[in-house]
């Protein structure tokens, strides 16, 4: 156990010494995290690329297909004395030709909406990730400043450690108290080590997550106070149309509209042309042949309509499903609204009230452990709880602004 002991505050200092000499000791901000993030996040990045293959993509739509190279030989005996004799025979020709095939213009039409359409979508998609990308950074950004902001709280807690241990001392040496209590500061003091790994490791694992997001920039210590966005309800409703994953369905739906314009088209026919060049064989004249062919949809029953009410269906969904994610965000919001002014209260509440008191009692212990009136345990007991509320403060604090981060970047700041 006492090795184990040794091991975590050193492993802590390698870490520390290791971060400090591989890092510039500037500072980074929320904004600049965020900011970082829209440029470097892998997330981000990818999906830039998804909407820049959409454009691409669109650029070819609704085009004519490519022309066809028509090669052939017609008309070549199989039989008799002349078999397999190219020139023995006038109807034998050797051809080469173009074939162009030309869907209807309503088809084409379709095809650039729909193309149109999942450019649109694939931009919506890069608001959504972009979303996700802010969120988790603003949360790992703000989990790396509670640590940090507890573990700053650590020298005051050893100096009144220092504190303690000289009461017990004093009070020994004036003949009271028992020697038992000689070794409670000591193990006070090993008590706080413990909490302080416990709370460097959780720094390390929240270091690693910001790092996810905006790279080495993360091993940066945090700077600025906690953010402090002006919480609306009333803003926050008026914007819920704009909201990146409602604002999805608007491009959806026209994909879905293109794609039953696109089966409404298949029932009217395509058609296609080709020109061929016929060589025969010397003595008979070559031919120039022409020709067009229109497709027939004459079982629209059993084919284009059976497609055309399953692309309305799907149209018809996208709808039904625009409406329940409003309702989901709504529900959301109202949530997390209600989340927001009980971590206000509580919050409130422990800095008025709670800490205040739990610290005022702790300083009236000691004062009554050095008069003789108190006992050490009730002492060490007042202590311990207002280590605790002082730690958790922080914790709520960096609660509060998790949750206002959330409301702001999902519901208010919609570029």
């Amino acid at each position: 156990m006492f090795f184990i002991r040794t091991l975590r505050p050193l492993g802590a200092a390698l870490l520390c010494i290791m971060v400090g000499t591989a890092m510039p000791a500037s500072a980074v901000t929320l904004e600049q995290a965020l900011s970082s993030a829209n440029q470097t996040a892998p997330a981000l990045r990818a999906q830039r690329l998804a909407a820049q293959a959409a454009r691409e993509d669109a650029s070819a739509a609704g085009q004519l297909p490519d022309p066809r190279l028509v090669l052939g030989l017609q008309n070549l005996p199989i039989e008799g004395e002349d078999r397999g004799h190219l020139g023995a025979d006038g109807m034998t020709m050797q051809m080469v030709g173009l074939m162009q095939e030309v869907p209807n213009r309503a088809k084409r039409t379709a095809e650039r909406a729909m193309a149109g359409a999942a450019v649109d979508l694939s931009e919506a998609e890069y608001r959504v990730r972009r979303l996700d990308v802010r969120l988790a950074t603003a949360e790992a950004w703000l989990e790396v400043h509670q640590r940090e902001q507890q573990l700053e709280l650590f020298d005051e807690l050893y100096e009144q450690n220092r504190l303690l241990d000289a009461a017990v001392k004093a009070r020994l040496a004036g003949g009271q108290g028992a020697l038992a209590e000689r070794p409670v500061a000591s193990m006070e003091r090993l008590l706080l080590d413990d909490r302080r790994d416990q709370l460097s490791s959780d720094l390390a694992v929240a270091r690693t997550e910001l790092r996810s997001w905006i790279g080495a920039l993360a091993y940066q210590p945090t700077e600025g106070e906690w953010p402090h966005w002006l919480v609306s309800s009333e803003r926050y409703r008026a914007r819920l149309a704009d909201q990146p994953t409602l604002a999805l369905y608007e491009p959806m739906s026209r994909e879905r509209q293109a794609s039953v314009n696109l089966a409404q088209a298949n029932k009217r026919p395509d058609w296609s042309w080709e020109l061929a060049y016929q060589r025969r064989a010397a003595g008979f004249n070559d031919m120039l042949s022409m020709q067009v062919s229109v497709g027939l949809p004459v079982f629209p029953g059993s084919r284009q309509n059976r497609r055309l009410a399953a692309r309305e269906y799907e149209l018809a969904n996208v709808e039904q499903d625009r409406e329940a994610a409003r309702l989901r965000l709504v529900q959301q919001l109202d949530s997390m609204l209600a989340e927001h002014q009980r971590l206000e209260r509580t919050l409130e509440r422990n800095l008025e009230r709670l800490e205040p008191l739990a610290g005022e009692r702790a300083e009236l212990a000691l004062a009554d452990y050095r008069a003789g009136r108190g006992t050490l345990d009730s002492l060490i007991s007042a202590r311990r709880e207002h280590i605790e509320i002082r730690l958790e403060q922080i914790e709520r604090t960096a609660a509060l602004a998790i949750s206002r981060a959330r409301l702001e970047l999902t519901f208010g700041d919609q570029p």
